[in-house]
């Protein structure tokens, strides 16, 4: 490992954990050229693709998670005026402890265009800090066995004190799977990562996103 100062202990708590390399600054890795690694492919969250109504969206939630319309929250976001499906989701993986998941549908196509995945704070009220890592680690190993394009390629890239992007990656129609793993600094510095968080993205169009913009002439 390398870049860890001594002065950083939130820094430190994260490099020590994270296996594989770990990267100072904002750098990049980038893929092997020469891979013989099939395509990934980023199409959304198990049964729920990219492009499904919202109706389609729930019955994908209950053939999933066996969860009734009834158990999943929606909200309109204030300012991108987007439609968010959110239910609450224990195991997702061995040990991982409990993830909220939020379906994000389009403001103009009223379709699926975005899912987040997040472990850790506000999820949990005390997070299990090692799990949350543990966790990370596992996403980014399976994430890594496939090919993505080397524009925007990361693996734990540090992007300031406490954050590291853990893994990205767009295939070949430019969608994108993201892992950013947090871990703001506590007021006491001995309850190292009480506020640690993981947040797993698929992204239709990280270019261009479908949100409400106030467009140029309107005011």
């Amino acid at each position: 490992m390398v870049g860890i100062n001594p002065v950083k202990p939130m820094v430190i708590f994260l490099s020590l954990i994270l296996s594989g390399v770990f990267f100072t600054g904002t750098a990049l890795a980038k893929p092997d050229a020469g891979t013989s690694q099939k395509w990934a492919v980023v199409n959304g969250f198990r049964s729920a693709q990219f492009g499904m109504k919202e109706r389609d969206v729930i019955k994908a939630i209950k053939n999933d998670f066996g969860i009734g319309k009834n158990q999943v929250s929606r909200k309109i976001h204030p300012n991108e005026k987007t439609v968010t499906l959110g239910i609450e989701v224990k195991r997702l993986l061995p040990e991982s402890g409990t993830a909220k998941v939020f379906y994000i549908m389009g403001y103009k196509s009223k379709r699926l265009i975005h899912i987040n995945v997040i472990w850790g704070k506000p999820v949990t009220k005390n997070p299990n800090a090692e799990a949350v890592v543990a966790t990370a680690n596992q996403l980014r190993n399976h994430f890594a066995q496939k090919k993505y394009q080397k524009e925007g390629f990361a693996l734990n890239a540090q992007l300031g004190e406490g954050v590291i992007l853990v893994f990205q990656g767009k295939d070949r129609k430019g969608r994108a799977a993201r892992l950013l793993l947090s871990n703001p600094k506590a007021k006491d510095d001995k309850k190292s990562g009480e506020n640690i968080a993981l947040t797993l993205s698929y992204i239709e169009k990280p270019l261009d996103p479908d949100v409400f913009r106030i467009k140029d002439g309107d005011f």
